[in-house]
């Protein structure tokens, strides 16, 4: 009778562990592929289509709900559990069908979104944002099995897991109007000598400004005193969602070495991308001067 009663107490927690307090991660939730990778409703488009792939040789489920978050100066991604000042989700806003999807293996399931128009006094030209979260459902004990659990520890055959769900959150913007921003580059910070890399290292600042997020490509180079260009960096899916006024971006810089760096200058670049709707750009010029070990 103990025995059946730990047992038991086990297989339950190891069913609390699964499925309260996810791990939530910036990969894509456990073996799916998620495309796009953002979603935007500008107004004219009404309807969106996601599509997850599974790509195991297993069959597997995934929950789908909305959620809110907001990003950190730091680029990282967090639960707001209510709107700051300015902000405004976009959960209330957007349905969503189904909620749940079981996907054989190397198939495809369509997530289909459909948003609304708010009602209210609301800003003509605005921003609203939410998450879409995909979470893996693992495979959990069968609780028949407790019919047999005292065998199955004689035998050595019951052990207790814990199993984590994997989440990935994608971006869903709903713009109306015609909502505006700016995106500047300032505050550069270039160590040659990294105390926790073997590269150097440049910091720089992308200070958003306006009503709406920014989404785009950073581009960092060096150009030599003799006008060579060497491309150093190329950022792909970098945002600084509204209304977080500025994002900082740390850059290794891999292709580069000190003696590169002692002379010339980097040129930073910020382009937004078209596919979000973006036209805003941004340099920054970084003389390199001998003896500049760290530019502040």
């Amino acid at each position: 009778m103990h025995l059946r009663r730990f047992c038991t107490a086990c297989i339950v927690s190891v069913l609390a562990l699964v499925f309260a307090g996810p791990l939530v991660q910036s990969s894509l939730a456990q073996g799916v592929s998620i495309a796009p990778l953002r979603v935007l409703f500008d107004g004219r488009t009404r309807s969106a289509t996601v599509f997850l792939t599974n790509r195991t040789s297993e069959t597997a489920t995934y929950r789908i709900s909305l959620v809110n978050r907001r990003m950190l100066e730091t680029g990282a991604i967090v639960v707001a559990d209510k709107a700051d000042e300015d902000e405004y989700f976009a959960d209330d806003l957007i349905r969503f069908s189904p909620r749940r999807v079981t996907i054989a293996p190397y198939t495809s399931q369509t997530i289909r979104l459909l948003a609304r128009r708010p009602r209210g006094g609301f800003p003509e030209n605005i921003e609203f944002r939410t998450h879409l979260a995909i979470r893996s459902i693992p495979v959990t004990p069968r609780l028949k099995d407790l019919e047999n659990e005292e065998a199955l520890i004689a035998e050595g055959k019951l052990s207790v897991t814990a199993v984590a769900t994997i989440e990935t959150v994608i971006p869903i913007l709903m713009r109306l109007g015609n909502p505006q921003a700016t995106i500047k580059i300032t505050n550069p910070s270039l160590q040659l000598k990294h105390p926790q890399s073997s590269y150097p290292v440049l910091s720089v600042d992308l200070v958003r400004r306006g009503e709406r997020s920014v989404y785009g490509e950073l581009e960092v180079l060096h150009v030599g005193l003799d006008g060579k260009e060497t491309h150093l960096h190329l950022g792909r899916g970098l945002a600084v969602y509204f209304p977080t006024p500025k994002r900082t971006r740390i850059i290794t810089l891999k292709k580069a070495n000190a003696q590169m760096l002692s002379s010339g200058k980097l040129i930073v670049r910020y382009t937004e991308t078209e596919d979000m709707h973006g036209d805003q750009a941004a340099e920054l010029t970084i003389p390199l001067g001998k003896g500049q070990e760290q530019l502040q």
